[in-house]
């Protein structure tokens, strides 16, 4: 009988110890995904507050629709509008009028204009040049001169290098970039894009990174006044006086 009884012992003592490891799965880690959900939807529904007066929600609507009417206009204006055949450097900078209609938006987003008084390159092509004159209300552009390139390469040239931004400071860092280009300098990158040489209009939108004049945001320190011609639309060879004094 005791023989019986050893051999029984044993496995109780097994059944006790599968009991003890038991794993427990943590349920609630659902409801916290859930929760984040709620709160960003509650923070997106705090930014409608400016439609919440039925004056704010007028004046918007009223300003949409201009916009709206505006660039209808200046599409069919593109019909008669003959463009520059010669092959040139364009400047362009995003003025400070809130753009609320849609198209205008996307092309503005598409051209790297996304914030107020960001600035691009562009070769005249008449593809770029009909994308400017639909947005013109919102932007100031023209022929850039050959020092102002110049100068504004030197001092506010960043490089988009696959997910880097890179302040261009070295020939080195050009030759890595541009050597298929046949562009070994600084120098020869610059000449290569304002004598709007075969790929000029491919490196200017995607390796140029938007020149910054976000400082302009703060007119205390900048007057606008000293301008002859306004801040919007097509300048051609005016543009050279805003560059002068901004770069």
């Amino acid at each position: 009988m005791n023989k019986k009884k050893s051999k029984k012992e044993p496995i109780k003592k097994k059944e006790y110890n599968k009991v003890k490891h038991v794993k427990f799965r943590r349920i609630k880690k659902i409801d916290f995904k859930e929760e984040k959900i709620r709160k960003d939807k509650r923070k997106f529904n705090k930014r409608k507050k400016k439609f919440d007066t039925l004056y704010k929600k007028k004046e918007y609507e009223k300003k949409l629709i201009g916009q709206k009417n505006e660039y209808i206009n200046l599409k069919k204006e593109l019909e008669n509008e003959n463009f520059d055949t010669e092959r040139q450097c364009v400047f362009i900078i995003r003025n400070d009028i809130n753009c609320l209609h849609n198209d205008s938006k996307l092309l503005l987003k598409e051209l790297k204009l996304i914030n107020k008084y960001d600035g691009i390159i562009l070769i005249n092509t008449e593809e770029n040049m009909k994308k400017l004159y639909v947005i013109k209300p919102y932007i100031c552009y023209g022929y850039i001169k050959k020092y102002n390139f110049y100068n504004l390469m030197e001092k506010r040239l960043y490089i988009k290098d696959k997910d880097q931004i890179k302040r261009c400071d070295s020939n080195k860092m050009i030759e890595q970039i541009f050597s298929k280009e046949g562009i070994y300098s600084f120098r020869s990158f610059c000449d290569y894009i304002f004598e709007c040489k075969d790929n000029a209009d491919i490196i200017t939108k995607n390796y140029i990174y938007p020149f910054d004049f976000s400082f302009l945001n703060t007119k205390m320190t900048f007057d606008f006044l000293q301008f002859k011609q306004e801040f919007k639309g097509f300048l051609k060879n005016e543009i050279n006086e805003i560059l002068e004094k901004i770069i």
